[in-house]
């Protein structure tokens, strides 16, 4: 102060003093000219009328006060997210708000509200249950208006503190904290501004805090309608804890996530969406919990991906102008440009991935992978004239190892796999080889294409195998079949659908291309040293209309047939399969599994038909019969055997173990709709002699009663029997034999399968 009157000319000094004198008591005079003017202005009740009407909030405070300037503050300071405190939560509580009124209006003794500044303030927000996010926040500021308080046209809010989220769930309850935070909202010519920037709290409380900064601008009409929007996100090293409540929530799938999240990047909304940035994940682990016990899909994975694209609201217009993925050993190149009903144009290119470094993502339990691939494929298909003006696809594959490790043992499942997918415009080819312990399988296939939209093809495929092994062709019939069968009861409950056949993606794709299948076995392995060789099967799909030009199996003596029939190109297909052996030298079949002195002949018959043009069809309108026949055979040692003997046990009937004579075996079971009726099934042995029947539905499960005669000999003279009543109950992965009278009940798993 010295300083600047030292530099005041004597002179000029007391014109100087008495304008300071002059001005502070302006600022004293207006002090006390607002204080008098508003002071009937700034009661708790007119405050809280102008918070409800202008705001749809009530406010509760204990003090007021105006400043020099002529703003009006309150101290400890609470406002309701509605008209009324009976929600059990604040939105707002601080303690000191500060509104700041129009100067020049104040002046005249009217109120009207420029903007609100909260200091060391806490805001809650709370979603409750079924309420969108569009309508919690929505209804935070729903409530103010434009009226003779507030101008809309210029208003601003203020806020710092901390803001707490609460997302009440239905099966869990979400809470962030934001702390430090800075917030501010404006209002101005249609725009509004915003920004929040601040410290957010980890879910789990032993990882670190993140930081997020958010702004951006809000366009909007007269009518306070929306309009477009600019947004620009910056977060770091949030915890990805958070996506948990959202995924128990709205996800079908049990998976957990861990990890940080970062971003920074900027989506914009007008006439179309836009997302230009990047997004990381730092330790990405994501974890099945449904099983158990629980294993990770991707455990502490590094993950960037750089984007830029934009699409209209109903997706008719896509452009994904870059897509580049990247982790730890992945990179991912992709495009994308799609226009409804005009083009589709796409790239999409991996680099050569090493799979045994890749030990961090895990499909299966337990399941890694050895070898590299690489993809690349790239389209450019003309909707509007459905022509593909270009397409290229290369799948590289090599030396691919499958196997499982539990503990330190490691089980092998393929080895030495090769894919090798080349395609252009006018055909594609594949090459696949693999090997399974004694099992080898070669697949070729050539499509040629004629056009692309509707797509008309000629593919010939060729499947060779010099051996291979029934356990693996047991495993896949049976797993087709029971996904079939699953897919039939999920579409049971679907309920009524019109889409015929023809007029369905598989339909179109079978009436409009040939389809050649050669299946070439040279030796298909059973037990030790039985096998059946030579193995041909040609199936042809001619536009719909599906036959079995030839078929050919050799091996103990047997005559074989097998045949398919369908007709698809109609609403309403049928599919007739005939299979059967008869004269199979059983007998020789069982020494070449190791059993000495067996002998026998066996028949086999079985008829499927189906009609229909949906899954659920099979269970309305299947129809099968499989017979069974072996005539002077052997038992030694089977499954039958060891239950029919636990079952003697449990009765106390002596048994004598060893070899069963068999006289004969009929089998014979019906499929009709969803019912599988097992309409005989006699056992004829000189030890036992056994009988049964019964039905299996899906809903119901098993329900064979059956009968054991256990004979007692003396020598070669049966001296008397003893019956064993029994019922095999359960589902068909798991069926139980119940024992019944005299025996008591007690259950005996049929497979002894855990």
């Amino acid at each position: 102060m010295k300083k600047l009157t030292g530099k005041i000319h004597p002179q000029h000094l007391p014109a100087f003093i008495i304008a300071i004198a002059i001005l502070f008591g302006f600022i004293v005079i207006q002090k006390i000219y607002f204080t008098i003017l508003l002071n009937q202005k700034i009661t708790p009740q007119v405050i809280e009328e102008i918070f409800e009407n202008n705001f749809k909030k009530a406010i509760q405070f204990d003090s007021s006060s105006v400043t020099l300037g002529g703003n009006i503050v309150l101290k400890n300071v609470k406002i309701a997210p509605t008209t009324d405190f009976n929600d059990n939560y604040n939105l707002i509580s601080c303690k000191k708000a500060i509104i700041d009124l129009n100067y020049f209006k104040a002046i005249t003794g009217s109120m009207v509200i420029r903007g609100v500044t909260f200091t060391d303030a806490s805001m809650t927000i709370v979603k409750n249950y079924g309420k969108s996010y569009l309508e919690t926040f929505k209804g935070i500021f729903s409530g103010i208006v434009n009226g003779n308080t507030i101008n809309l046209d210029d208003f601003y809010m203020e806020l710092d503190g901390n803001l707490l989220y609460n997302e009440n769930l239905s099966t869990d309850k979400l809470n962030l904290s934001i702390q430090d935070v800075s917030l501010a909202i404006s209002m101005k010519n249609k725009h509004l501004s915003y920004t929040i920037k601040g410290e957010v709290l980890p879910a789990d409380s032993s990882l670190d805090s993140g930081r997020i900064h958010i702004s951006g601008i809000i366009d909007y009409t007269d009518a306070m309608g929306y309009k477009a929007s600019h947004h620009s996100i910056y977060a770091k090293k949030l915890d990805m804890h958070i996506v948990n409540y959202f995924l128990k929530e709205y996800s079908e799938y049990p998976i957990t996530v861990r990890g940080y999240f970062y971003t920074d990047c900027t989506i914009n909304h007008d006439s179309a969406y836009s997302f230009k940035g990047t997004v990381e994940f730092d330790n990405c682990t994501i974890e099945n919990m449904k099983n158990i016990p629980h294993f990770e899909y991707i455990s502490k994975d590094n993950i960037s991906i750089d984007a830029l694209m934009e699409c209209n609201e109903d997706l008719s217009e896509i452009n994904v102008s870059s897509f580049t993925f990247n982790d730890k050993e992945i990179s991912i190149d992709a495009t994308l440009k799609y226009s409804k009903d005009k083009l589709l144009q796409f790239y999409f290119s991996t680099n050569q991935i090493d799979l045994d470094d890749c030990d961090y993502i895990q499909l299966v339990p337990g399941l890694y992978y050895d070898g590299s691939l690489k993809i690349m494929t790239q389209c450019d298909f003309d909707i509007a004239n459905d022509t593909m003006k270009s397409f290229k696809i290369l799948c590289d594959a090599h030396d691919v190892s499958v196997f499982k490790k539990v503990n330190n043992a490691t089980t092998s499942y393929l080895k030495g796999t090769r894919l090798k997918v080349e395609g252009d415009v006018k055909s594609v080819i594949l090459d696949f080889f693999a090997k399974h312990k004694k099992s080898d399988i070669r697949v070729q296939s050539k499509i040629n294409i004629d056009k692309w939209a509707p797509l008309t093809s000629t593919t010939d495929i060729t499947i060779t195998s010099k051996q291979l092994h029934s356990d693996v062709l047991v495993y896949l019939v049976a797993d087709g079949i029971s996904s079939l069968y699953t897919g039939a009861m999920e579409d049971m409950g679907i309920g009524y659908n019109e889409i015929f056949f023809r007029d369905k993606p598989l339909g179109k794709y079978l009436i409009n291309n040939i389809i050649k299948l050669k299946c070439n076995i040279g030796k298909l392995l059973f037990d030790n040293n039985a096998h059946l060789k030579n193995i041909k099967i040609d199936i042809l799909s001619n536009k719909g209309t599906i036959s079995t030009p030839s078929f050919n199996c050799e091996g103990y003596s047997g005559i074989y047939s097998f045949n398919i029939n369908a007709f698809c190109n109609c609403d309403y297909p049928n599919l007739t399969i005939t299979a059967g052996v008869s004269n199979f030298d059983y007998g020789r079949y069982l020494q070449d599994c190791g059993q000495k002195d067996a002998t026998g002949i066996m028949n086999v018959s079985l008829n499927y038909s189906v009609s229909g043009y949906r899954l659920s069809h099979l269970l309305q309108n299947g129809n099968g019969l499989l017979q069974v026949t072996i005539a002077n055979t052997i038992f030694d040692k089977t499954l039958l055997q060891k239950k029919i003997g636990e079952m003697a046990k449990i009765c106390n009937i002596s048994f004598a173990d060893g070899v069963w004579r068999c006289n004969r075996l009929d089998l014979t079971i019906n499929h009709i709709a969803d019912r599988w009726i097992l309409q005989n099934m006699f056992i004829d042995t000189d030890t036992v002699q056994l009988g049964g029947y019964g039905n299996y539905t899906i809903d119901k499960g098993l329900s064979l009663p059956c009968y054991a005669t256990v004979f007692t000999r003396e020598g070669p003279v049966i001296k008397g029997s003893q019956r064993i009543n029994f019922v095999i109950t359960g589902t068909l992965d798991n069926p139980v034999i119940a024992t019944g009278t005299p025996c008591g009940k007690k259950e005996i798993s049929l497979f002894d399968v855990n």
